[in-house]
C-alpha cells in the first residue's frame, strides 16, 4: 500500500496525478478520477483557471468540467481534508495553507501535522456531528466504515466493553437488604409488638461477562483493529489496536443472525450509551466489506474544513454568542436594549434585529438574520472589550497594489454590520473597546498581523475597520484539543 500526499485545493495536472499514482496505467487513473469525482472529493476545472485563486474555484460553476479532459489541458483539485483509502492507495489530504510541503520529498513533518488535523476532525465530529448508524430499513446509502470504526474504538477506550447486569436475590447475602422481599417472604420474631428479622433477602447486581452481545463487541473491536493495521492507519490516526479474542464473527453465526440478536437487544435496552454501541455494531455488520478489499473506498475527513476552522476559533477564543447576557463579564449589571419583537433577549445572538417583511395588507413575517461566527467579551480591570471575530478559511496574500485570496465584499460589509447590530448594546453598557477582526490559518509558528480592510463610507458612521490576523493553525489545534482558552489580547488588535 502506498501513501500519497495531496494538498487541499491545489491544482494538479493529469501528468502530475500520473506521477503521484505511478503504479496504475492511464485507463485505471481515469477510473480512479471518476470514482473520486462521484464522492465530491475531486473536481476538474478548465485549464484557463490556473491563475485564479483556488479558494474561489469550487464556487465558479462555469469553470467546472463534467467529464475528464484527455488532452491534459485541465486541472484537478481535491476538495477534501483527511484520509481516503481507495484501490490500495492511502490519500493523505492536508489543508491548503500548508504550502511548504508541496514539493518536499520527506513528508515526516507533514504527516505529523496531518495526525494533529485528524485528531481535530475526530473531536469536531464527536461534538457536532453524528455517525450515520444502522437502521432497520434496507435503504442503502454510503456510510463511512472508517468513521464508524474510529467511533467504536473511541467508545471502547472511554467506556470499556458492552456488558449486561443481572439482579440477583440471595438469602443473607452480601448485597443491599431488600426490605420489601424480606417482609413479604420471611417470618419475624415478635417481641413487645416489634418485629425482629434474623434472615434477610439481599439484592446485588452482577455483570454478565459471558453475554452474546459482548462477544460480538469483542470480535468487532478485534476485526476493526486489524483492518486499520492492514492499511497502516493505526499510527496515523494515533489509535491503539484492540485485540481481545481469537474468535471470528463467523464463529458466532451468520451476519443475519448477529444482526437479529443486536436488533432484539436494541428492543429491550434503553440506556443511551448501550443503544449507541449496538447501533454502531449493527452498522459495521451491515457493511460487511473490509476496507482492504479491492475497489473499496473509505473516508475520514471533510469537504468543509472551513466549518472545522470556525469551530476551533470559536472554542479557543471562548465564544460568548450563546452565553446568557447576565453572565457576560461587564463592568456593571447588564443593560438590555428594548427588543422590537417584544421578546426579551437572552443572549448576544438574540440582540440582532431580524428582517421584518410586511405585505400590502399589513401581514408581518420575520426571517433569519445575521449570524456572527464568534464574539469575545473580556474584562481587564476597569476596561471591557467587545471583539467581533470571523474565522475565514482563506489563504490571503497582500502585495504591492494587489491582494489575492481575500474575503469578498459581502464578508467585509457583514463584518461591519455585526458591529452596527450591537451598537446600542455596546453604548448602553459603556463598553470602552470594540474591535473587528478576520482570523485565517497559517503554517507559521507565530501570529501574523496582515493588515486591515476598511470601507470609508462605513467608517464615517463610527464603525471600526476590520483587522486581519493569520493564526498558527498548529497551535490553535493544540489549544482546541487541550480545551484551552486564550484571550483576544494575543491578537494585538
Amino acid at each position: 500500500m502506498k501513501s500519497v500526499y495531496i494538498r487541499e485545493l491545489r491544482h494538479y495536472t493529469k501528468n502530475e496525478l500520473s506521477n503521484l499514482f505511478s503504479e496504475i496505467d492511464s485507463n485505471q487513473l481515469t477510473v480512479f478520477i471518476r470514482k473520486l469525482r462521484a464522492y465530491g472529493i475531486l473536481k476538474s476545472v478548465k485549464g484557463d483557471s490556473g491563475n485564479l485563486d483556488l479558494t474561489d474555484l469550487v464556487s465558479l460553476d462555469e469553470l467546472l468540467l463534467d467529464g475528464i479532459d484527455d488532452n491534459n489541458t485541465s486541472y484537478y483539485i481535491f476538495n477534501y481534508v483527511g484520509v481516503i483509502y481507495i484501490d490500495g492507495y492511502l490519500l493523505c489530504c492536508y489543508p491548503k495553507y500548508l504550502f511548504a510541503y508541496d514539493y518536499i520529498e520527506d513528508k515526516t513533518k507533514c504527516r505529523q501535522l496531518l495526525k494533529q488535523v485528524l485528531k481535530v476532525l475526530h473531536r469536531y465530529n464527536t461534538s457536532s456531528q453524528s455517525v450515520q448508524l444502522y437502521s432497520m430499513d434496507n435503504q442503502s446509502s454510503f456510510v463511512s466504515r472508517l468513521s464508524m470504526i474510529v467511533a467504536l474504538l473511541d467508545d471502547y477506550f472511554q467506556n470499556g466493553l458492552y456488558f449486561n447486569t443481572q439482579n440477583i436475590h440471595e438469602l443473607n447475602g452480601d448485597g443491599e437488604i431488600n426490605w420489601n422481599r424480606t417482609i413479604n417472604f420471611t417470618h419475624p420474631l415478635w417481641q413487645e409488638g416489634d418485629p425482629y428479622y434474623f434472615n434477610f433477602w439481599t439484592r446485588r447486581n452482577t455483570i454478565d461477562d459471558k453475554s452474546f452481545i459482548q462477544r460480538i463487541h469483542e470480535c468487532l473491536l478485534t476485526v476493526c483493529s486489524r483492518e486499520l493495521e492492514e492499511i497502516s492507519l493505526l499510527e496515523l490516526l494515533d489509535i491503539n489496536g484492540v485485540y481481545l479474542t481469537e474468535f471470528s464473527l463467523n464463529d458466532l453465526g451468520t451476519r443475519d443472525y448477529l444482526l437479529y440478536r443486536i436488533t432484539n437487544e436494541l428492543n429491550t435496552e434503553f440506556n443511551s450509551r448501550k443503544q449507541y454501541v449496538l447501533k454502531l455494531m449493527g452498522a459495521l455488520l451491515k457493511d460487511s466489506s473490509a476496507m482492504s478489499e479491492e475497489d473499496s473506498i473509505d473516508l475520514f475527513g471533510t469537504t468543509s474544513f472551513n466549518l472545522v476552522w470556525e469551530a476551533v476559533c470559536a472554542d479557543v477564543f471562548d465564544n460568548k454568542l450563546t452565553t446568557p447576557l447576565s453572565d457576560l463579564p461587564l463592568l456593571s449589571t447588564v443593560k438590555i436594549p428594548p427588543n422590537k419583537l417584544g421578546v426579551k433577549p437572552r443572549t448576544l445572538k438574540d440582540l440582532i434585529d431580524r428582517p421584518m417583511w410586511t405585505s400590502i395588507d399589513d401581514a408581518v413575517a420575520f426571517s433569519d438574520t445575521l449570524k456572527p461566527d464568534l464574539i469575545s467579551v473580556e474584562r481587564n480591570e476597569n476596561v471591557c472589550s467587545f471583539v467581533i471575530l470571523d474565522a475565514k478559511y482563506y489563504t490571503m496574500r497582500i502585495g504591492s497594489n494587489k491582494v489575492e485570496g481575500q474575503p469578498g465584499v459581502g464578508d467585509v460589509t457583514k463584518q461591519y454590520l455585526y458591529q452596527l447590530a450591537y451598537k446600542d448594546f455596546i453604548e448602553l453598557n459603556e463598553i470602552q473597546e470594540v474591535k473587528n477582526c478576520f482570523l485565517m490559518p497559517t503554517e507559521k509558528d507565530e501570529i501574523v498581523s496582515v493588515g486591515n480592510v476598511q470601507m470609508e463610507m462605513l467608517g464615517k458612521v463610527g464603525l471600526e475597520k476590520i483587522q486581519v490576523r493569520k493564526l498558527p493553525a498548529s497551535r490553535m489545534f493544540d489549544y482546541y484539543l487541550q480545551r484551552r482558552k486564550i484571550p483576544t489580547s494575543v491578537l494585538n488588535l
